[in-house]
């Protein structure tokens, strides 16, 4: 485990949607036993492999001590922290186990937040000794066990960017909900929000929140009189809170997600929830989504040869365009139909307009190193590569 350089990934947004300096970001270690300034800057200076520039501060009464650090790579000034826990903080973790807390507290670079985000938690942890888990401070998410380790601290997948926020959910009125993302301030870019969603549209509304979001990360979001394309054959347009009198329930500033005609956003999320339509996705998203399916592919052939009779199981092929063709790579979807020893058969569910040589039922061999994605659509909901381990202990070989 050690630091990941920064990587410049991303176009900052209209200026209309741009926060600067990003708001803080921390993170709190637990640890299993009282951590001193002295042990915490030294375990870090040891974990980077070099001397740090630190220097305590004044402690604030709820804090044991408070130190400020210029750590190489870094840019931005970190405040490190420790703390004991209190009965009343509401984390399951009892106060035998885990009676102290370790936090860190920086800027993340608009232009590469996630790397910087699990740059933190690396940081932190290694100053905690051992990290029990942890507690992101502005989206109040815990991480634990498996999954801290999986996607912080070993030499695996990076964890997907929407570790970097949470959707949450205004009611207000009757069945008429606001869904808006609590994170992006951090990021460099502002919040993005749903208006007017009724139950029935929730799923989709989180997956276009969660899909602009991560688009946002490597490409400018729009100013209000542009119309961004999300999908081939998804379109949006964002605008203010303020003109859509959202203000007195959306911080500033937010983006709202409208269709093109500007008044809401019920085209899009009625396409969205139609099988065959889906949103673009960023380079890294679709490396990660590829780099984990084909790394889970033997359990999710197994989960298949159990519920594919039952459950629709779905693969995603990349069909290529020609070399001298400019067209966009085409991510479908695609059907089970035959488990075999270690491949499937799947067949064609739907072929976009600029593919003529493909129709739906076509039924294709797929193998581990043919896929950039593969689903399982659980009652619960659907259960991707990151629910490998879940689908193992629920269907095992």
């Amino acid at each position: 485990m050690s630091l990941l350089p920064l990587i410049d990934l991303s176009s900052l947004p209209d200026s209309q949607w741009l926060v600067d300096p990003p708001e803080p970001s921390g993170i709190l270690i637990g640890a299993p036993s009282e951590v001193s300034a002295q042990e915490a800057i030294q375990r870090m200076a040891d974990f980077i492999g070099d001397s740090l520039q630190a220097g305590e501060l004044e402690t604030p009464p709820h804090q044991d001590w408070l130190a400020q650090l210029e750590v190489p790579g870094i840019p931005h000034a970190l405040l490190l922290f420790g703390a004991p826990r209190t009965e009343d903080d509401g984390l399951e973790c009892s106060l035998e186990e885990c009676p102290y807390l370790v936090g860190i507290e920086t800027i993340l670079p608009a232009i590469d937040p996630l790397t910087m985000y699990v740059n933190m938690v690396r940081l932190v942890a290694a100053s905690a000794g051992e990290a029990l888990f942890a507690w992101d401070i502005v989206t109040n998410r815990i991480m634990a066990g498996q999954t801290l380790d999986n996607a912080f601290l070993g030499d695996g997948t990076e964890p997907p960017d929407r570790i970097l926020w949470v959707i949450e959910g205004i009611e207000t009125e009757d069945d008429d909900w606001i869904l808006q993302t609590k994170g992006l301030h951090r990021c460099g870019r502002a919040e993005l929000a749903v208006a007017n969603v009724d139950e029935d549209s929730h799923q989709a509304a989180l997956m276009l929140l969660d899909g602009v979001a991560s688009l946002s990360m490597e490409h400018p979001l729009p100013s209000t009189s542009d119309v961004a394309r999300i999908g081939a054959d998804l379109k949006m347009r964002l605008n203010t809170a303020e003109s859509m009198d959202l203000e007195e329930y959306l911080p500033s500033p937010t983006a709202v997600i409208t269709d093109p005609e500007g008044r809401d956003s019920s085209v899009v999320l009625e396409a969205l929830k139609q099988p065959t339509v889906a949103m673009y996705q960023t380079g890294r998203s679709s490396s990660r989504e590829t780099r984990l399916a084909r790394e889970s592919w033997s359990i999710f052939v197994s989960t298949c040869r159990h519920v594919c009779e039952e459950i629709d199981c779905l693969v995603q092929v990349p069909f290529m365009p020609k070399e001298d063709d400019d067209q966009d790579t085409h991510h479908l979807w695609m059907k089970v139909v035959k488990v075999t020893e270690d491949t499937l058969q799947a067949e064609v569910i739907h072929t976009p307009p600029d593919m003529p040589g493909l129709s739906p039922g076509d039924v294709h061999d797929i193998d581990s190193e043919t896929i950039s994605s593969w689903c399982v659509m659980l009652p619960e909901g659907p259960h991707g590569p990151d629910a490998a381990t879940a689908l193992q202990s629920r269907y095992p070989e």
